[in-house]
């Protein structure tokens, strides 16, 4: 059970449930107070005379890794019980801030609250593209564990500029083996918006760098897109149901 412990995680919930509500997620994480995980070299911190924490003077500490699948991430969180839950061994909780912990790792992938029931992956570009104060461009992955009630409709007109632009993209990725489109409403939202379900075999991240090419103009129409993997999900039955987005390479039967 995820219980926000702070401003940030409360407007990450309420980013999960609300896509309009995500840039406003970015926009306060950047500039808010997060955690890191810091092993010390040889993985061992003796306890002090007094039970408290002691770093030895000339400890290297470093950040171990998140792994997803092959990919490595750097994890950071939003409140020490966070980072306390993710990794078992001896360790030290640091302070840091995000905009600084992203400026010195550029160029790397980032996720925030690994194997917590809230939280996000960052790509290399989404990270530039935060650090250069766009936060309501491209795609953001907003993860969360904890059910959520959807409602998922048929639309009465086919977005064929969405459809053909996503299976261009798609037809590049023989990891896509199957995209289908419908639109969505979440609770406590007035608008629908758009939600695909993909079934691929590969990295998430080259599904959803795909997805932000697309989205690079005002191809949605004022709607926000939502997309998730199929595999595992309890979407998958209903969402395969809907507007196929595939592309024209998809074997002899197409």
């Amino acid at each position: 059970m995820f219980e926000p412990e702070n401003d940030i995680e409360r407007l990450l919930v309420h980013a999960s449930a609300e896509p309009a509500e995500r840039p406003r997620f970015a926009r306060a994480l950047m500039d808010a107070e997060v955690f890191v995980v810091l092993v010390p070299e040889g993985g061992r911190i003796p306890p002090g005379v007094d039970g408290k924490t002691v770093i030895p003077q000339g400890t290297k500490l470093s950040m171990p890794g998140a792994m997803r699948g092959q990919e490595t991430l750097i994890p950071f969180f939003t409140s020490p019980s966070r980072a306390k839950a993710w990794f078992a061994g001896d360790h030290v909780v640091a302070p840091d801030r995000t905009r600084d912990l992203f400026e010195r790792h550029p160029g790397a992938p980032f996720v925030l609250n690994p194997n917590s029931d809230y939280g996000k992956d960052f790509t290399p570009a989404e990270v530039t593209r935060l650090l250069a104060g766009e936060y309501d461009s491209g795609p953001q992955t907003v993860t969360a564990s904890s059910p959520q009630q959807v409602l998922l409709a048929h639309p009465k007109e086919i977005p064929a500029a969405l459809i053909e632009a996503l299976a261009r993209e798609f037809d590049a990725l023989p990891s896509v083996r199957g995209a289908w489109l419908m639109l969505a409403t979440y609770p406590g939202q007035s608008e629908q918006s758009w939600i695909l379900g993909v079934d691929h075999q590969g990295p998430w991240p080259d599904v959803r760098e795909a997805i932000g090419r697309v989205l690079a103009g005002d191809i949605l129409g004022g709607r926000t897109l939502d997309a998730l993997p199929l595999e595992g999900s309890s979407l998958a039955a209903t969402l395969r149901t809907g507007i196929p987005v595939t592309a024209a390479r998809r074997g002899p039967l197409h």
